[in-house]
């Protein structure tokens, strides 16, 4: 709330400045005063600073990141927001080379990749798809990605992101170890 209401003071100051110096200098301030928050924005993880984002998906309240430690070999799962995580996988750091999965399913035009984990009943699947849809004048790459999170074999919870940048990393291509497909997840 207080963000909001700095946002707002900021603005009005804005505001009485428009009417003073015209609508350029207005133009001028109101666009680094976007972007300083557009790069407040982009800077914000749940990976530390000396992980590498393997895979990362923002909604509007909560966050997703897949981390990888190179140092100490070591992959987590981290949910929630920069004030409070609300689960991380594993919770202790051990050995979790196969506790991640990688597969991937082609399609003409595009392909579904997904990491799998499981802690406890629940099974979760990060994934990224890219499909071809074609009408009368043009192919459009259609781009979806999103966490489904299924329990006992039921999908209980599929989280879409709203972020542009959601592609696996290529760097979890090369880390991970690979499984065959065969699970059903349904991502609408």
């Amino acid at each position: 709330m207080d963000s909001m209401n700095e946002g707002l003071r900021k603005f009005s100051e804005i505001d009485k400045v428009k009417y003073k110096t015209g609508p350029f200098v207005f133009s001028m301030l109101l666009a680094a005063h976007i972007s300083s928050h557009a790069e407040e924005k982009s800077h914000l993880t749940l990976c530390a600073a000396s992980e590498t984002v393997l895979f990362n998906c923002e909604s509007q309240h909560k966050s997703a990141f897949l981390c990888f430690d190179e140092k100490i070999k070591l992959i987590k799962y981290r949910f929630g927001t920069r004030v409070k995580e609300n689960l991380i996988y594993p919770k202790t750091p051990a050995k979790n080379e196969y506790s991640f999965k990688l597969s991937t399913t082609p399609y003409p035009g595009g392909g579904e990749n997904r990491i799998r984990f499981a802690n406890g009943i629940y099974n979760y699947f990060i994934y990224d798809i890219t499909r071809s849809q074609q009408d009368k004048t043009s192919i459009d790459s259609i781009q979806t990605a999103g966490i489904a999170v299924y329990e006992n074999g039921k999908r209980i919870a599929n989280l879409k992101c709203e972020n542009s940048e959601t592609s696996i990393s290529p760097l979890a291509f090369e880390i991970l170890q690979r499984e065959e497909f065969s699970h059903g997840i349904n991502t609408d």
